[in-house]
């Protein structure tokens, strides 16, 4: 093997323990009356809206501490995106008819709100 293709095959191996560190990295949300929910990065990341705080170009807090302040989602409705997040991730690649995901009638707008923002 060439000392060339040793190091294509080195770049390969680190760019997968980074992505493999990277999905196991810990993000937090926090609603506006501080109710947090932690989840892994890779779940945070299927919102356009976290993600660009997480890993856009801009000097974003978040990106530094892993920590999301979202003032305008209460916790009620926080809970049912984070559960939407894990519906998604579950389903993403499904070949199978995909379940609904339900939604209290009381909270639809707010949600629809929140998904809307977050680009989920």
């Amino acid at each position: 093997m060439s000392i060339t293709k040793e190091k294509e095959i080195e770049i390969v191996k680190e760019e997968e323990r980074e992505k493999e560190k990277e999905d196991q990295e810990i993000v937090t949300l926090v609603s506006n009356d501080e109710k947090k929910f932690e989840l892994s990065k890779d779940l945070v990341l299927l919102s356009g809206t976290l993600k660009a705080m997480l890993t856009g170009h801009g000097s974003f807090r978040e990106k530094q501490t892993g920590i999301i302040q979202l003032k305008n989602i209460r916790g009620e409705v926080l809970k049912y995106v984070v559960e939407y997040l894990k519906y998604k991730k579950k389903h993403q690649d499904s070949n199978k008819e995909i379940p609904q995901f339900h939604i209290p009638t009381e909270i639809a707008l707010e949600l629809l709100m929140a998904a809307n923002f977050l680009e989920l």
